[in-house]
Order: structure tokens, then sequence, then C-alpha cells
């Protein structure tokens, strides 16, 4: 009975009315202000913007009133840089006030790309690394090292580059390899050097320092390389030690431990302190190179005037020159006698002068 009541009250009707055209108000509110906030039916065509470059085709799309989205990642040798290669939606088509625009555009070059680590790997690993990034070897260059056919170092445009460092996809590349060590290497000449530069000329010479030597141990400064064991031009292999004998005395005073040392090491061989020879005298100039010593022989000549005194000539047959019978006979008896060399005399250590 009160709802009956409550229908038939002008009170309720009232409120259904007005609760209907608020709900009417509200919904064509809300399309009013649809149609304001979308632009409906204000439209722009887009562009065409094949034919211009791309700061071009923005400054367009600007004064458009069109949102832009630029795409770059890809670069196309076929096409310029920056060229524009696609745009979404089509030239000609009506799009809203603001609407985003999506661009494709070629790159400038190459996106760059990381060097990989491939020092000290092999070189088919290493060629496989490089080519998987984008970069290119175009040459292969070959250095005395241990490690044969492995990576020592990586070069671009004749420099070295280190692993990590952003090169260009397809950059050219030169790969150093190891080629191992050699054999039968002619020994460089150390005598004569400081410790330092010669552990130094050592290395660089791909052999390794051996045993040093020192002849006064309580002394080591101010010391030279006054004996090398191998011997200077001896036929060695890289990687295997040189042994190092140093002193700071003068060389008057190591001339016996020089033949003892040639003794021990080099018992058919003349070879000494800086190339010295017991059957040759030479002088050496420290600031010189090695093609600056100066040699000049004393061995005894067969054909010398100078007859030793155990031969069995008499020394009557010795005379003047103006006697051609006589000077006669004297050449030949030089000619059938063998002149006798003492031992000690040709075992005569040289003298080397330091100027």
């Amino acid at each position: 009975m009160k709802f009956l009541k409550l229908v038939a009250s002008w009170q309720f009707w009232v409120s259904v009315v007005l609760a209907i055209a608020l709900v009417f108000g509200l919904i064509k509110g809300t399309f009013l202000w649809l149609d304001k906030y979308t632009n409906h039916e204000i439209q722009i065509e887009v562009p065409d913007l094949s034919s211009l470059n791309l700061d071009e085709a923005i400054q367009k799309l600007q004064n458009s009133e069109l949102e832009f989205e630029l795409d770059t990642t890809k670069y196309d040798p076929k096409f310029k840089p920056y060229q524009i290669l696609d745009v979404y939606p089509l030239a000609g088509t009506n799009v809203k006030r603001g609407r985003r625009i999506f661009i494709r555009a070629n790159a400038k070059t190459w996106k760059p790309v990381v060097v990989p680590n491939i020092i000290g790997k092999y070189k088919y690993l290493a060629f496989n690394q490089l080519d998987l990034v984008g970069l290119k070897v175009i040459d292969t260059l070959y250095e005395p090292s241990l490690a044969t056919n492995t990576v020592i170092r990586l070069l671009y445009k004749g420099k070295e580059v280190q692993p990590g460092v952003n090169l260009p996809r397809f950059s050219p590349l030169t790969i150093v390899l190891a080629k191992g060590l050699a054999k039968n290497v002619s020994v460089p000449n150390f005598l004569g050097l400081d410790e330092e530069t010669a552990k130094r000329m050592i290395t660089e010479k791909m052999f390794s320092v051996g045993t040093i030597t020192y002849d006064d141990p309580d002394n080591k400064e101010n010391t030279r390389v006054y004996y090398q064991v191998p011997s200077p031009s001896a036929n060695y292999d890289q990687g295997q030690s040189i042994d190092i004998y140093l002193s700071s005395k003068p060389l008057e005073e190591l001339r016996t431990k020089i033949r003892d040392l040639d003794a021990t090491f080099n018992p058919n061989s003349s070879a000494g302190y800086l190339g010295e020879t017991y059957e040759d005298e030479k002088v050496y100039r420290p600031d010189s190179n090695d093609d600056d010593i100066i040699s000049s022989s004393n061995s005894i000549n067969a054909g010398s005037t100078n007859i030793p005194s155990n031969t069995n000539i008499d020394k009557s047959s010795q005379i003047q020159e103006n006697s051609p019978s006589v000077s006669e006979q004297v050449k030949e008896n030089q000619k059938q006698l063998k002149p006798t060399v003492d031992k000690d005399q040709k075992r005569k250590v040289n003298r080397i002068i330091v100027e």
C-alpha cells in the first residue's frame, strides 16, 4: 500500500524526471568533451616526405602540428645518409592534429661495434669472433712469438686498437699473429753493454735472460758485459737463455778470466771480449758500432824476413841487397824453411784501446 501511494505521488515523478535529465545531460556533455578533446572531424593530411632530407621532413611535420618518432638504427649503403626510407601512416592519409608519425630513415654510417677481446686466442676462433660482430680482416702479419698462430695484436689504419674500443661496422682490420720462434738465429753481440741494456736487448731479440754472473758480487754498479754464452754470431734457437758475465774492472784485469771462460765454453774458438781474438790486435771504441772495431793481424807470415832464431840459416847470408847472388840465396832458403811459432806467442792476448 505504501509503494502504491509513493508511485501515485507527484514528488516521485518529479524525482524521476530530474534523474533522467541529469543522466542525459552527463552523456551529452561527455560526448561534447570527447569531440573537442579528440578533434573530431578536424583532420590533417600526412605530407609527402620522400623527396626531403631528414631536417626538412621534421620541419614540415612540426608546421603541420603532427608529432613524429624517428628510427635511424640501420644503415644501408645503397641509400644516402639520413635519407627517408619509410613513413607511417602513408603520405596522403588524413589524421588528426597531434597524431604521431613514424619515420624510418637511413643511418649516417654503420653502427659502431665493440672490438672483442681476441688477444692470445687461436686465429680461427679470432676470425670467427670478428666476423660475428661485423669486423673485417683484410690483412695478416706474422711476428716471432712462442704461441704459434695466436693473436698478438690488432691494427686499424696502421694503429693498434685495444679490445673494448668502438669501431664502425665492417671496419678493415689487420691481425698480427705469432709465427713461433726461429731456429739457428745468429746471436747478437751484447759485449760492452750495461746490465739493463743487455737484458732488454736479449728480450727484444726473442731470447731469454739466463744466468747473470758478477765478477765482484759486492760491487754491481757500473758493470758491463765482458763475456756472453753463447758467443756473438753463434747459431742459437730463439727462446733459449743467454748467460752474461759482468764486471766493472778494466779489461787488463779480466784477461785471465776470459781465457778460462774460453777454455770452458769456446775451446775451439778465439772469441773474447768485444770480439777480441788471441791472434789479432784490435782497437775498440765504446761509442762506436761493432763494425768500427779496427783489427790488425799480428800473425807471423811465412815469407817474413824476420827469421826465428831457431832456424839453421847462417846469419852471414843476411847481407845487403846490392849483392844479387847472395840475395837470391837468402830468398831460396826462406822458401825451404817453415818458421816455427812459439805457443805462448800464438796465445798473445790482444790489446783493446779505449779512447
